[in-house]
Formats: C-alpha cells, sequence, structure tokens
C-alpha cells in the first residue's frame, strides 16, 4: 500500500473496538500464558506497529518491557509513539531485517502485514530478528469466509451491463491480486515449515460484519482499513479513488454480512 493511503488511514484508525480490538485482546491472553512473571526486560519489536494499541495492551504483562515499533506510516508512529515509550523505526516490514538488530528480540509481533507482504519474506526477516527460543506472534486475515464479497464483486461488478460498474471491478482485482493473505490455516502453516518455524499455539476469530448502508461498509473497508488496498492505484488522486470506491459501495444490495476469518498464531523455530 502507498505511504499517502497509509497516512489517510491512520486519520480515522479505530483499535478501540470492533475486530481489532478483539484481535489485540487474543493476542495478549495466548501472551500472558506464554511469559510469565520474569525480571529480565522482554524485548518487543512490532512489525506494523499501527497505532500501538497492541503494544500498550503488553504493557500489563508481568514484566518490564523493551518495545520497537517499525511502520511505513510516520502517522502510525507518531500514533504509537503517543501511547508507549517505544524505539520507532520508519521502514517496511519486508526491510525489517535491515533496521533492527539480529537476534536482538524475544517476541516479534506481525499483524495484519501479510495484506502487503509475501508471506516467505516475512518469515525471512522474522527468523533474523528472533532471539534463540524467541516467539513470532503472527496475526492475519485469511481469504476463508470471504465468499459473499468475492461473489459480490462478481455478479454486480464484473458481469455488469453498466460500463462503469465494469471499470469498478479493476482496483478491487487489482488489489486481490497484489495481497499475500493465505486461503486459510493450512497454507499458512505450509508457509511457515517452508521456512522452518512451527505453529506453538492457535487461536481463529470468526467475526461476523454486517452492513445496512454503504456508508457503513465505506467506514469500515476504507476509513478502518480492511479494503482500503483499492485505493493504492498508480497514478489516481486519493479523493478520486474514494470516490470511486463509495459509488461501488452504492452499487451492492444491503444490508450485506460478511465473516471476517483471522488466525493468531505463536510461531517459534522447527
Amino acid at each position: 500500500m502507498s505511504l499517502r493511503v497509509h497516512d489517510d488511514v491512520a486519520r480515522q484508525y479505530n483499535s478501540d473496538d470492533g475486530i481489532i480490538a478483539a484481535k489485540n485482546q487474543a493476542v495478549l491472553e495466548g501472551l500472558k500464558q506464554r511469559f510469565g512473571p520474569r525480571a529480565a526486560a522482554l524485548r518487543v519489536a512490532d512489525l506494523g506497529v499501527g497505532d500501538g494499541a497492541q503494544l500498550q495492551m503488553l504493557t500489563t504483562l508481568a514484566c518490564p518491557l523493551a518495545m520497537t515499533g517499525l511502520d511505513v506510516s510516520p502517522a502510525m508512529l507518531r500514533l504509537a509513539a503517543q501511547r508507549v515509550p517505544l524505539t520507532a523505526v520508519l521502514a517496511p516490514a519486508q526491510d525489517a531485517a535491515a533496521h533492527l538488530p539480529h537476534g536482538a528480540f524475544d517476541l516479534v509481533l506481525a499483524h495484519f502485514v501479510l495484506a502487503y507482504v509475501q508471506p516467505r519474506d516475512l518469515l525471512a526477516q522474522v527468523r533474523q530478528l528472533l532471539a534463540p527460543a524467541g516467539v513470532l506472534s503472527l496475526a492475519t486475515t485469511v481469504t476463508e469466509g470471504g465468499a459473499p464479497y468475492y461473489a459480490a464483486l462478481e455478479s454486480t461488478f464484473r458481469h455488469s451491463w453498466n460500463p462503469l460498474r465494469r471499470a469498478n471491478h479493476w482496483a478491487p482485482d487489482r488489489a486481490l491480486a497484489r495481497s499475500h493473505m493465505p486461503a486459510d490455516f493450512q497454507a499458512l502453516e505450509a508457509e511457515l515449515q517452508a521456512s522452518g518455524l512451527r505453529c506453538l499455539a492457535r487461536r481463529t476469530l470468526r467475526m461476523p460484519v454486517r452492513f445496512d448502508t454503504p456508508d457503513e461498509a465505506y467506514r469500515f473497508g476504507i476509513e478502518e482499513g480492511w479494503a482500503v488496498n483499492i485505493l493504492a492505484v498508480p497514478g489516481v488522486p486519493l479523493g478520486a479513488a474514494k470516490w470511486l470506491a463509495r459509488y461501488g459501495l452504492r452499487q451492492c444490495s444491503y444490508p450485506f454480512e460478511v465473516t471476517q476469518v483471522i488466525e493468531i498464531l505463536e510461531v517459534g523455530a522447527a
């Protein structure tokens, strides 16, 4: 996703409730079980720190924390720095090992970055960053559960008689083609095994989402960032891309329901 889109999402990013908050709580519960009381600082790197809400929740762990937050968005890094004391690093997750010390982290977080980064590229970075016995906290949406969205894209846009509707499917198609979200847990597990890693613990969130109006769908997909990749179209001004997104959502039938499936894994060396 382009920097302009990342920074725009930061303006209205919502981690206080909904899917992000549920994911953060599930991650915290698992890590509390894994990292008990300890005197030494837990060294944490968040590759895609966003607004820092997850790091803020980790401050309830029974240990001191040394936190590093990496993100491609200066706006997100500013939000994170307002929440928690951290070392802020402006860089993409796929280049994390070029900017962070190798073998220096007990815990690496990589949450919702597979929409932008190839799994094996990400996992190669993580392997360089983790200390011996270190753990990766990996959270990602999978395409499982998205059938209603794909069906609507097909029927409403690709096969429409309306040329503007047909043209409007190009941005979603491009975003889907550039996304690296796995299809399901089995696909994700295969990537781990190929990278010399294994799943230590797994939690799956299935979050039903319902939109009664196009405005609700726009708020979720664009302003909260879940489908914001469709705005990252080269040569198209951000305002124009937003107009097209609103137009497309107005063409859909409501109410519209879909299930967001989130895989939350704790990962270690095989």
